[in-house]
């Protein structure tokens, strides 16, 4: 009886560990596309039967490193879709060698598409360091330098982001809209970071310095969200109900509306309370 092989699923070297991944990246200054899956994700079996055989997505991919990993694995998957803020699959993100984005796709497509998905993420890449390398030019282009300093953070580039927009916040010169929208995303990438008692304090120096417009507004939003992300209730809700009162015209009430009276009916059933 002959028994016949299984056919191979996909090619390509796919490797099993950011360390892994990371290593080659810097060895061969690559990207690394990372896969993030999961067993349970249909559409990402179907990238492994339909796209990575595929010659155009082999060709496009010569000069990547490639990196699969399972988003429940509790290590090195989970902990990347946690950083990245992935909630849906299949997501692929395309990382430089310290680890920043460089780009992100989402959802299935065949191979011809993504690898047009692909090779759009790789230039718009490329933009973004011509942007970062013609920086000095920006001089007092204020706009474009928060722009560039909030792209940063969206790249998860947070070591880069955060001195750019302590710089905007606290340079001579720069206008005061700005200024404190800086100071509002000063606070944006330390959340994103993990750093709550940093953004905490940026909100704080922000308010200090101004009373009226969009960004303080957002900003106390977030100072009401932080605290609930700390756990602590009381100071939510009364960041909130001051929020209302300090600004009864604002179109954000409509989102403390939304949480307040959870927030109020979870302080009265409290035992103490």
């Amino acid at each position: 009886m002959v028994l016949a092989l299984a056919p191979q699923t996909f090619a390509g070297t796919w490797l099993k560990s950011i360390t892994a991944a990371q290593k080659v990246a810097k060895e061969k200054n690559q990207l690394i596309l990372v896969d993030m899956f999961a067993e349970w994700c249909g559409w990402c079996h179907r990238f492994e039967k339909d796209v990575f055989p595929a010659k155009v997505f082999q060709d496009a991919t010569s000069d990547i490193v490639l990196l699969r990993l399972d988003t429940e694995d509790g290590k090195d998957g989970s902990a990347l879709a946690r950083k990245f803020g992935i909630t849906s699959l299949p997501t692929f993100l395309l990382l430089t060698p310290d680890l920043t984005a460089a780009g992100l796709i989402r959802g299935y497509a065949p191979p011809d598409q993504f690898v047009a998905m692909l090779k759009d993420t790789r230039q718009k890449h490329v933009l973004f360091l011509n942007r970062v390398k013609n920086e000095a030019s920006l001089g007092k282009d204020y706009i474009a330098r928060l722009e560039l300093a909030k792209e940063f953070t969206s790249r998860s580039a947070f070591d880069q982001s955060v001195p750019r927009l302590k710089k905007l916040s606290a340079e001579t010169g720069v206008p005061l809209a700005i200024r404190d929208e800086a100071s509002y995303q000063l606070a944006i990438a330390y959340v994103m970071n993990g750093k709550n008692d940093e953004a905490l304090k940026a909100i704080r120096e922000l308010n200090a310095r101004s009373k009226l417009g969009d960004a303080v507004e957002r900003s106390r939003l977030l100072m009401g969200q932080i605290y609930m992300q700390q756990g602590n209730l009381l100071a939510a809700a009364n960041e909130f109900r001051n929020f209302k009162e300090s600004f009864p015209d604002s179109p954000l009430i409509r989102n403390i509306d939304m949480v307040l009276p959870e927030i109020e009916k979870r302080l009265a059933s409290s035992p103490g309370k």
